[in-house]
């Protein structure tokens, strides 16, 4: 303790009590780490260290205005360090000093200009300050510091994006005006013609993403280097008629609304038609329009809207719908659940949990009647038994229904809950909230269905902390048919636009691109995974790492299509259950959609070969689907 310092004498030296206070700090003893640095600093008030490391405990503290103090005094005893100049900029940030923080940020730089994350905060602070082109340069040199840096170009395309809507035009003279030809190595406040090639790598990356108005304003840059670049000048090219398609799409579908003014699908087809344009403020209009004319869809599987509502500060006025709809129709369940998805956007769990036990309550009488009469006895659920882990397009939306009709068997109100993947935090009261609420002591198994749990890494690791003896159901299809299955999913949503040919082709170019690792390509924003989630041996590898093979039943999908009577009855007797056969066996979610053509088949088939064989080896069963 501190106490044995307290009668300190000279014979005691400086560095005994830092060493002392950095072994406290190591150990996360705050209080008494804070009073060695101080006493440190009385014996020595030149010790710029000290200073610099209580910095760091008062930031891990949150103590934000304390960190400012004693970072400034680091700052002054020792102007050249860049780490206390980083440190302070975060402490500013935390406060909303965004000029201050862009200073601290700048001095870092120009102290160690390769280091990413100042120049990413940098461009926070810009961002903040609606300095866009500013902000945009420091996302650049963020991501050219550090090319896994992802977000960084997430962020340049937002603001990019944003800056547009000025109008397009001006904004790309106002980025070329920032080539500067005679720019110095190492500046970072202009665009250097050093850099032609990132900016071409940089425009293929966010066309990518789909920020292709982005992309457009940095082949822009590369064309005011080199004029006379063809290639640079055809891509230029296609990316203006894609922008005058999307345009043309939009005034088609609002001429779809004027002559149907009350059908929602109008309006959803807007709201992405706008969205897809850049016209997020209007999209969201239609957005709120078709969920008024449409409350009753599931929400949860419009995630890309609330997403956008939330973006643009809208998820009042769609919290505010669907209580207008609560008023007219008490009874539905479903008003309620979305309620719960916009207020968990909205960050208010508590209410989020509210209103899913009312669609609990709400919904008991539908499947469990006889439960009507102890209402006021049913109980949250509290464990979890099974989850039924993949794969997309395999089978799960209808093996999930089928396990909900026996009696014995608890299953969510909703379908694919990404809870166990980046929404742990949210706790299991919020994650228990939506299943329907059981007797005290009814036995039941509880478990879900979210076929996206198969190709998260993060989801075993999460998932073993909590319930280590979970059993697990996968539905493995013929990955071919799985990625046909998948891409006329999302083209059905509109969140698909190219041909199926072209979809594959994109992918296999990223999946073949060898300076990224796998989980790095499958975690970007605009890989939609329609061959990727096909290559199961890469996911079953990490589950199996972490949960026994035991705890694992495997399905093909084929079989389970072609009997799924048998395959729910391996189901339950895996889970050790009871049989129990229902009169007729709904197949869900499906949809016809053209055969591709034989060519593309067989560019697939061999594509997944080894992948498959490699699966089959791993597993011990035989698949077969090399050879259909």
């Amino acid at each position: 303790m501190f106490d044995e310092y307290s009668t300190v004498n000279s014979e005691i030296s400086v560095s005994a009590l830092y060493e002392q206070a950095e072994i406290y700090r190591q150990q996360e003893n705050w209080e008494d780490a804070i009073a060695l640095y101080r006493k440190t600093i009385e014996l020595d008030p030149n010790f710029s260290w000290a200073y610099n490391q209580l910095g760091d405990i008062f930031s891990q503290q949150k103590k934000w205005t304390e960190a400012i103090v004693v970072y400034r005094q680091a700052i002054a005893l020792n102007p050249n360090f860049s780490w206390s100049y980083h440190n302070l900029g975060m402490a500013l940030i935390q406060q909303e000093q965004w000029d201050q923080a862009i200073l601290a940020y700048s001095k870092a730089i120009e102290l160690k200009p390769d280091f990413c994350w100042s120049y990413y905060y940098l461009g926070e602070a810009f961002s903040q300050q609606q300095k866009g082109q500013e902000a945009v340069l420091a996302y650049f040199n963020a991501w050219k510091q550090n090319r896994d840096l992802l977000e960084s170009l997430n962020r340049l395309g937002e603001v990019l994006q944003s800056q547009i809507k000025k109008g397009l035009d001006e904004v790309i003279q106002d980025y070329c005006l920032a080539v500067n030809q005679h720019c110095p190595s190492g500046e970072w406040r202009d665009f250097s013609p050093a850099d032609f090639e990132l900016y071409i790598k940089l425009a293929e990356i966010l066309t990518q993403k789909k920020y292709d108005l982005a992309a457009l304003i940095f082949y822009q840059i590369a064309l005011q280097i080199q004029p006379n670049n063809l290639d640079i000048s055809q891509k230029i090219s296609a990316i203006l008629e894609q922008k005058k398609a999307l345009d043309q799409a939009v005034e088609q579908c609002r001429s779809a609304v004027q002559i149907n003014p009350t059908d929602p699908e109008s309006y959803y087809n807007l709201g992405m038609a706008l969205f897809r344009n850049q016209q997020q403020d209007e999209a969201v209009c239609a957005d709120l329009k078709f969920l008024e004319l449409k409350p009753d869809i599931f929400l949860w599987n419009y995630q890309n809207i609330v997403d956008l509502i939330a973006a643009q500060n809208q998820l009042n006025s769609a919290i505010k719908i669907y209580h207008q709809a609560i008023a007219k129709n008490p009874e539905s369940s479903i008003f309620y659940l979305n309620l719960a998805v916009l207020y968990t956007s909205q960050g208010d769990l508590q209410s989020a949990i509210q209103y899913n036990h009312i669609a609990g309550q709400k919904i008991i009488h539908k499947f469990r009647p006889q439960w009507q009469n102890i209402a006021e006895v049913l109980q949250p659920v509290n464990h979890l038994n099974y989850l039924i882990i993949g794969t997309q397009k395999g089978g799960t939306t209808s093996l999930n229904y089928y396990l909900s009709e026996h009696p014995n068997v608890m299953s969510s109100m909703i379908k694919e809950m990404p809870f166990w993947s980046n929404q742990v935090d949210r706790g299991l009261e919020w994650y228990f909230s939506h299943f329907p609420p059981i007797p005290p002591d009814y036995n039941c198994l509880v478990g879900e269905a979210t076929p996206i749990n198969f190709n998260t890494p993060e989801v075993p690791e999460n998932l073993v902390e909590f319930f280590p003896n979970v059993k697990l159901i996968l539905l493995l299809r013929n990955p071919i048919d799985r990625a046909v299955s998948h891409y006329y999913h999302w083209f059905s949503l509109k969140w698909e636009l190219h041909s199926f040919e072209d979809a594959i082709q994109l992918e296999l170019e990223q999946l073949q691109d060898q300076t990224i690792d796998f989980w790095t390509k499958f975690n970007y924003p605009q890989f939609q995974g329609y061959l990727a989630k096909g290559l199961y041996i890469y996911f079953l590898e990490k589950w199996m790492k972490i949960f026994p093979r035991e705890q694992f039943l495997i399905l093909k999908s084929e079989d389970f299509y072609a009997n799924p009577d048998q395959g729910t009855t391996q189901v339950l007797e895996f889970l050790g259950l009871p049989e129990y056969h229902l009169s007729k066996y709904h197949q869900y979610n499906t949809r016809p959609y053209p055969p591709i053509s034989e060519s593309t088949r067989t560019l697939l088939k061999d594509y997944f070969k080894p992948y498959n064989q490699q699966l089959e080896e791993f597993l011990g069963m035989r698949f077969n689907w090399n050879d259909s």
